[in-house]
């Protein structure tokens, strides 16, 4: 009888590690937002306008897949790219100084 009880306990708690772990990977998994097919499309990159700051764009877009930040040569400041990118998608936006002078993109099917 104890044996019993023994491996229905732990059937019962492998069944609900599936519960427990796949909402965790979930959250974890949208931190990840750069490059997500749900974030790189046209309508939101159309949301990014001139002025708005990193954060903002982060707010849209997600987390950039990659960034890069340099020094403005003569002028002065920092220019930052964001780079977006999936199998079937990419956008850069291009900040001078923390805020979106440039936006591209190009968007697979």
């Amino acid at each position: 009888m104890v044996n019993n009880v023994s491996v229905n306990t732990i059937l019962k708690k492998l069944l609900l590690l599936p519960l427990v772990i796949l909402p965790l990977l979930s959250f974890a998994l949208m931190g990840c937002g750069g490059g997500s097919p749900l974030t790189l499309t046209q309508a939101n990159l159309d949301r990014v306008h001139n002025d708005m700051s990193p954060s903002e764009v982060k707010s849209v877009l997600g987390e950039p897949t990659e960034s890069k930040t340099d020094p403005i040569p003569l002028v002065g400041g920092i220019q930052t790219t964001f780079t977006y990118s999936n199998s079937t998608s990419q956008v850069t936006i291009v900040f001078k100084n923390d805020k979106v002078m440039e936006k591209h993109g190009s968007f697979g099917p």
